[in-house]
């Protein structure tokens, strides 16, 4: 369990410590939404109104333990009523809010059951729709899941759709960086499927100490858990018929179609995967996720960037320059982990890689060597989730040099000026 201000709610409302994880579940996913009011004011308006806290658990209840409609219109009816009499504005936004959640809920896998014991992580699926004051465009639903070491968001742009998982390190606003990614997943994917997805993790333990293998290995663990948490609160398909998840009661219609794929972080996975979509005997088996040992590796075929790379070359064409004999420079987005980017930036020993940035770090090379460059862009590619600290800053020419983004100033060398 986290320890946390919430909590207090196991003595003031009268609820188990896992029902605390439940409301905990919410607040985070709310966090996540631009909600006008940080975590500990929630935490706080919650506290003082730890009867209306108590009714917001019965109302989860009785929608997806009981299935009893009946009491639940009871409890909502009884919600609204005290909602009447709270006379602070900002603890009523908040209080509205988890009504609002729990009344776009679609499926939870909240009940279920795994070694005679309750799961360690919580799935919920919303309408994304019926949730006011999120970001537009809203998905066509989402599924959030919480652990008390990660937490995750998948976004589906329609019933059918594509797009890949990440491994975010945006603790405080992964769900605003899928937002924005599926909104591009969308466009680009009408020419294959019906629309897009994305989907985007972040582990919450410290991690600063731990070696490669050890981060990777919690990597791993948080993205199993993302997946299982998806595939817990979706329908399957046995026999030619949907089957729906033991333990779930739905208010949607059949959702059995779910792929994922490789993307930033995540780009090795695609087997890890395919064995939890064995594991759950879903009906696309080793086709849950595309990549792996049994099908096409995405991170490998770069087939993104080499698109990218054709609008590049016709660009430069149609200014009379040929990028394939002629150096030219590149100021960049993104880092050679990822799939775009990485990709990119070999397809050519033409490249000079002036400047780029991440999340993290800036890359300032004033005079790059061409063929050194390549080569040191060519081993982060191949080294596993690398950023631009474990670029050699010995082959960074005068005066450039990688800076931390987080800095609150840099000081700019004369080359880095002209």
């Amino acid at each position: 369990m986290e320890n946390d201000s919430l909590n207090q709610l196991v003595l003031a409302a009268n609820i188990t410590a896992r029902e605390v994880s439940l409301i905990r579940s919410y607040s985070r996913y709310i966090k996540q939404t631009n909600f006008a009011y940080g975590s500990e004011f929630v935490a706080e308006a919650l506290h003082k109104n730890a009867l209306m806290v108590r009714l917001f658990v019965d109302l989860f209840y009785n929608k997806f333990l009981h299935h009893d409609l009946q009491q639940v219109a009871i409890l909502q009816d009884q919600i609204i009523e005290m909602m009447a009499k709270v006379t602070n504005l900002a603890e009523d936004a908040v209080l509205r809010r988890f009504l609002e959640l729990i009344n776009a809920t679609l499926r939870t896998n909240f009940f279920q059951i795994k070694d005679n014991k309750y799961k360690e992580y919580i799935a919920l699926k919303l309408s994304s729709k019926d949730i006011d004051d999120i970001p537009l465009p809203k998905p066509y639903a989402e599924i959030y899941v919480y652990s008390p070491t990660m937490e995750a968001i998948h976004l589906r742009g329609g019933k059918v759709s594509r797009g890949g998982l990440r491994w975010s390190d945006r603790t405080e606003d992964f769900r605003t960086e899928i937002h924005g990614l599926v909104k591009a997943q969308m466009t680009k994917n009408a020419v294959i499927v019906p629309t897009g997805s994305k989907g985007g993790f972040v582990l919450k333990k410290k991690l600063a100490k731990l070696s490669r293998e050890e981060f990777m290995q919690e990597g791993i663990t948080a993205y199993k858990t993302f997946l299982s948490g998806l595939l817990d609160v979706t329908d399957n398909i046995i026999a030619g018929k949907i089957v729906t998840p033991d333990n779930v009661v739905r208010y949607d219609q059949d959702d059995p179609y779910l792929v994922v794929a490789a993307d930033k972080g995540t780009a090795t996975f695609s087997d890890i995967a395919n064995q939890v979509s064995q594991d759950y005997n879903f009906w696309l088996g080793d086709a849950f996720a595309s990549g792996g040992s049994h099908g096409y590796d995405h991170k490998k075929m770069g087939i993104t960037a080499k698109g990218a790379w054709v609008s590049v070359t016709r660009h430069f064409y149609e200014l009379g320059i040929n990028i394939l004999q002629s150096e030219f420079s590149v100021v960049a987005i993104g880092d050679m982990s990822g799939d775009v980017f990485g990709n990119g930036m070999l397809l050519s020993k033409k490249i000079n890689l002036v400047a780029a940035f991440n999340h993290m770090h800036i890359f300032i090379d004033p005079k790059p060597d061409n063929l050194k460059s390549y080569q040191e862009r060519e081993r982060l590619f191949k080294l596993p989730r690398s950023s631009w600290s474990d670029y050699d800053q010995k082959l960074i020419s005068k005066g450039g040099g990688i800076f931390e983004r987080s800095a609150k100033s840099i000081k700019l060398s004369k080359e880095i000026q002209v």
